[in-house]
C-alpha cells in the first residue's frame, strides 16, 4: 500500500453526509467564477439534464489536459468525488486543499489498493466518484486504451455509468505568436446515464471507452472510433430504467 501523501486528511472523505465541505464549496465557487471570466462564451455544456443527482454514480471521462478536472469537479452539480494522480498533492497545504475538494490520491500504473478500497466505499454508500477512463491524457490525440479500473469498479458495485466527453482544453491558454495565449474554445457534453449486467473488467472498461468516444467530435475518438455496432461478446449492458439511457456496448 503507497506512503501516507503529506497533508492529506487522516479521514476521508472529510464529510460523510453527502455535502460539499466547506473547502469545496469555496474552491468551487472559484473556479467557475474564474473560468466563466476567463473563457466567458467559450465554455459550453451540453446534456447536464442527463446528469443523475443520486448515486452510485460513476462518472467516466476522456482526458486531454489538466483542464479537465477543474472544469468537470467545479461544474457539476452537487457532490463528486475524484481519483487524482499522487504527484498533484505537492506540497502538504496543496493535499490538504484537494482532500477537502473529495480529491483522493492514486498510485498510476500499480494497484493501488487505498485508492481501489476508497473508490469502492464512496460508491458503495451512493456517491458519485469522477475517473478518467484513459488513466492519462491523451493531449488531444484521440482517445487511449481504457484502464480496467473502471470495469472493477463498476462489476463491484454496480454504478450507473454516466460518460462525459471533454475536448478542446488542449488549446486552452496556448501560446499562437501574440502577445497574449489564446483562450480557446471548450466543450463538455453529458451522456444518457447506463448500467452494466455483465461482462469482464477489460470488456465494461472498453465498453465505458466506446460510449465516451461516440460523444466526442471523430478526431478525438482515437483507437474505438464511432461505429454504433455492437461487438462480438460484449458485456451485458442496458439503459438505465431511470434515465431513458441508451444501451451500452463495445464497439470495434
Amino acid at each position: 500500500m503507497p506512503a501516507t501523501v503529506r497533508g492529506f486528511p487522516a479521514l476521508f472523505p472529510v464529510r460523510r453526509d453527502g455535502r460539499r465541505p466547506w473547502r469545496y464549496r469555496l474552491t468551487a465557487g472559484l473556479c467557475r467564477a474564474f473560468l466563466r471570466v476567463l473563457f466567458f462564451r467559450r465554455l459550453r455544456f451540453e446534456g447536464s439534464a442527463n446528469v443523475p443527482l443520486e448515486g452510485p454514480l460513476l462518472v467516466a471521462s476522456n482526458h486531454i489536459s489538466n483542464w479537465d478536472g477543474l472544469i468537470l469537479g467545479s461544474f457539476f452539480s452537487g457532490t463528486l468525488f475524484a481519483m487524482v494522480k499522487r504527484e498533484v498533492f505537492r506540497p502538504a497545504p496543496l493535499a490538504w486543499l484537494l482532500g477537502g475538494c473529495n480529491c483522493f490520491p492514486v498510485d498510476r500504473g500499480t494497484a493501488d489498493r487505498r485508492a481501489l478500497r476508497i473508490s469502492l466505499d464512496i460508491l458503495r454508500g451512493r456517491g458519485r466518484l469522477l475517473i478518467f477512463v484513459e488513466g492519462h491524457r491523451s493531449r488531444g490525440r484521440g482517445m487511449r486504451p481504457a484502464e480496467a479500473g473502471a470495469g472493477f469498479l463498476v462489476r463491484r458495485t454496480r454504478a450507473t455509468v454516466l460518460p462525459v466527453a471533454i475536448w478542446g482544453t488542449e488549446h486552452a491558454l496556448v501560446r499562437s505568436g501574440g502577445l497574449l495565449p489564446r483562450r480557446g474554445h471548450l466543450h463538455v457534453r453529458y451522456g444518457r446515464p447506463v448500467t452494466v449486467a455483465a461482462g469482464s473488467d477489460r470488456e465494461i472498461a472498453d465498453a465505458i471507452a466506446a460510449e465516451v468516444a461516440a460523444l466526442l467530435p471523430p478526431r478525438y475518438a482515437g483507437i474505438h472510433g464511432h461505429s454504433t455496432a455492437p461487438a462480438e461478446g460484449s458485456p451485458d449492458m442496458a439503459a438505465s430504467e431511470t434515465s431513458g439511457g441508451r444501451p451500452l456496448a463495445n464497439r470495434p
